[in-house]
């Protein structure tokens, strides 16, 4: 028997456990007696040994938050005679807690009374740990996914729900407790841009190819309510420690504002924002495709290329928002006496385009005469005054003979141009002929007008102010060139900058500029300017010509020289197209100028939409932001959304930025919360006068 004991002894001791035996006392554990024996001792701390132990004394070792459970326990099973089985934590004399597990059996004397317990206690406080630590860690992973901004959805092998965390439960419209063992289809529907369900879901996808599976980011998810929400999903597998595999994790999230607004971007580079017209550059595309059609299938079409007659008076009698309300009318108008294959573009200011699918040449003649009647009846009231309007309109016909769709243009502009020499409001079909008669008459009328200009000195310079905002406090101009006629009409650059470019004219009026405003740096005040004083800098605009110019360096260097003018003292404005389109020469330009003290401002920036790209390789200073994102900022979000990513790349790049046409109060408002460090335009300063001597 000792030999046994023995054994059993050694076999307790290797597996840590000890003999848990105790001598009730009238049936209440309180009152019986705990009898250690060996190194049983050492669960409690103490040192081993045989112990008879008065199980008040053993409870004070019992954490103070496990005594009455275990007292209760241990009563509850004497008293019904089951036994128990306990776990409860004891405290050592030096403050530390260890995990004990329990179990025993209760004996019984003749007469049914309670006699002792007889089992074993062991050590389970690593047990414990490793259970607390895998409990926090799959809190932590509940609590990670319950936070992050994206819906998540796993599912078994399968493909049935298991939990959706709280973005999922929002999105979805299930609840996570509704959703569990539903087919990931039911919890999650999705459809393609064509509302069509997906021949696959991607979980389904992901389970079946056991690798992860991003998808398209056109589809829509139909929430329990029937609402659709644009998303991104992607799903990835789940594998055990074995290589098992368990299910999927869904990831998606709601892209509705983002794909609503690169939609309007997309529209915004395809259509004018002042009409709702497709602008020329998507016009341009559609002639492109008519002229295919032409030469490959043999079908023929006409383009109009159609100039207000009367714009202009209105413009310049009750302002750019008069005309801007004029050309919204206008188009709404025409857009109703067209077909719905004709396609209406507005090509810039006052100009129409037309493109009239499957016309023939005699048809478009009647429909562009129809289209002038109607402007010719169309009366525009602004401020109890009535405007009577005109049209011109130049008519081309697109045939397989028809050359390319620059050609086309050129060709329907000029028989616009035609129609105007002869009388205005009038229709003129192109013939061959007026190509080299139209261009002959523009040559002579504006090299005659811009050779007069120069001889008589006609140009006339205007500063307006770039104004700083916030900490900003350095002011300068920008100077605008006019024409002031004989006659004293004064003639802005849009009516005679395009025919200086076209005849090749620009270079020679950007020295005329360049010189005089040295002129005026080196020795004349601006009377204009707010206290009789010249601001610091001032912007002199560029053109794409001049970009390519040998000798302008040098002619630059010669006017600072010659007036004593410090670079520091010129910023040069040149437009992101004619950057662009002369990027090797701009940036051997700028650099060499930005060397000596010169600044420059990129002009019109984000209107090519690949701006950003050209950016970095340009030494550049200011940052001018299009007008056509600021002119309605205050009520249109993409345009905001349109600033505020360029002030913030802007920024970024050490750039200044500049909000060109600030024509009012709430423009400038949003223009300065935006943090926009310049603005420009009536709501800041006004346009005067620079004299030069």
């Amino acid at each position: 028997m000792d030999i046994i004991q023995r054994h059993l002894r050694m076999a307790l001791d290797a597996a840590r456990m000890a003999i848990w035996d105790s001598q009730i006392i009238d049936g209440k554990v309180i009152d019986s007696v705990v009898n250690w024996v060996g190194w049983g001792t050492g669960l409690l701390g103490l040192p081993p040994g045989d112990l008879a132990q008065p199980f008040a004394q053993f409870l004070q070792f019992v954490d103070p938050e496990d005594r009455d459970r275990l007292l209760n326990t241990m009563q509850e099973a004497v008293d019904c005679g089951s036994g128990y089985d306990v776990e409860y934590r004891v405290v050592w004399h030096d403050a530390s807690r260890h995990w004990l597990a329990a179990k025993a059996h209760v004996f019984f004397d003749e007469h049914d009374q309670p006699t002792g317990t007889l089992g074993i206690v062991w050590d389970i406080t690593e047990r414990k740990r490793i259970e607390q630590d895998a409990a926090r860690e799959r809190e932590l992973a509940a609590v990670t996914l319950r936070s992050v901004g994206e819906g998540v959805i796993t599912t078994d092998e399968h493909g049935k729900t298991q939990y959706l965390n709280r973005i999922a439960e929002q999105l979805t419209g299930w609840g996570n407790d509704e959703a569990r063992g539903l087919d990931i289809a039911t919890t999650l529907p999705l459809i393609d841009d064509n509302d069509a369900p997906l021949a696959e879901h991607v979980a389904l996808q992901c389970l079946r190819l056991r690798q992860t599976i991003s998808m398209p980011s056109q589809n829509q998810l139909i929430t329990r309510e029937g609402r659709r929400i644009a998303v991104e999903e992607s799903a990835a597998p789940i594998w055990s420690d074995t290589g098992e595999l368990l299910g999927a994790v869904v990831v998606f999230r709601d892209v509705s504002h983002e794909r609503k607004l690169s939609k309007q971007l997309s529209w915004n580079a395809s259509h004018d924002m002042l009409t709702g017209l497709i602008n020329r550059r998507e016009f341009e595309l559609q002639i492109a495709e008519a002229l295919h059609s032409a030469k490959e299938e043999g079908h023929v079409h006409a383009l109009l290329y159609m100039d207000l007659d009367q714009f202009k008076i209105v413009n310049d009698t009750c302002g750019h928002s008069a005309g801007d309300l004029l050309l919204q009318l206008l188009a709404k108008m025409l857009q109703t006496e067209m077909r719905d294959s004709d396609i209406l573009a507005r090509l810039g200011g006052d100009e129409l385009g037309v493109l009239l699918p499957h016309c023939p040449p005699d048809q478009a003649l009647l429909v562009a005469d129809g289209i002038r009647q109607s402007v010719k009846n169309f009366r525009f009231v602004w401020d109890s005054r009535t405007f009577e309007l005109g049209v011109s309109i130049g008519v081309v016909e697109i045939n397989h003979n028809s050359k390319s769709m620059t050609e086309l243009l050129i060709a329907a502009d000029q028989a616009c141009y035609l129609a105007k020499e002869r009388g205005r409001n009038r229709v003129h079909m192109y013939q061959e002929s007026d190509l080299r008669l139209a261009r002959r008459q523009g040559e002579m009328q504006w090299v005659s007008r811009l050779n007069e200009a120069f001889e008589h000195q006609y140009f006339r310079l205007y500063a307006q102010p770039i104004v700083g905002l916030g900490q900003r406090a350095d002011a300068h101009d920008e100077v605008l060139i006019r024409i002031q006629s004989g006659h004293g009409e004064l003639i802005l650059p849009g009516a005679f900058i395009p025919a200086a470019e076209r005849y090749d004219m620009m270079t020679a009026i950007d020295r005329w500029v360049i010189r005089a405003v040295c002129r005026h740096v080196a020795g004349v005040g601006d009377g204009a300017a707010p206290s009789g004083s010249s601001p610091g800098r001032y912007s002199i605009n560029l053109s794409g010509t001049s970009l390519g110019d040998e000798g302008l360096h040098d002619y630059i260097l010669a006017q600072f020289a010659e007036h004593g003018v410090a670079p520091e003292r010129i910023c040069f404005e040149i437009t992101e197209t004619a950057v662009i389109a002369n990027l090797v020469k701009a940036q051997d330009f700028m650099t060499r100028l930005k060397a000596l003290g010169c600044r420059f401002s990129l002009d019109d920036f984000g209107s090519g939409l690949s701006s950003f790209a050209y950016l970095k390789a340009l030494p550049v200073d200011y940052l001018k932001i299009d007008g056509v994102f600021i002119r309605d900022i205050a009520s249109n979000s993409v345009n905001r959304a349109m600033v505020k990513a360029i002030n913030e790349v802007g920024h970024v790049m050490g750039i200044c930025t500049v909000a060109e046409y600030v024509e009012d109060d709430s423009t400038l408002a949003v223009v300065r919360e935006l943090g926009v460090d310049y603005a420009q335009g009536y709501a800041v300063g006004q346009l005067r006068p620079l004299s030069v001597v």
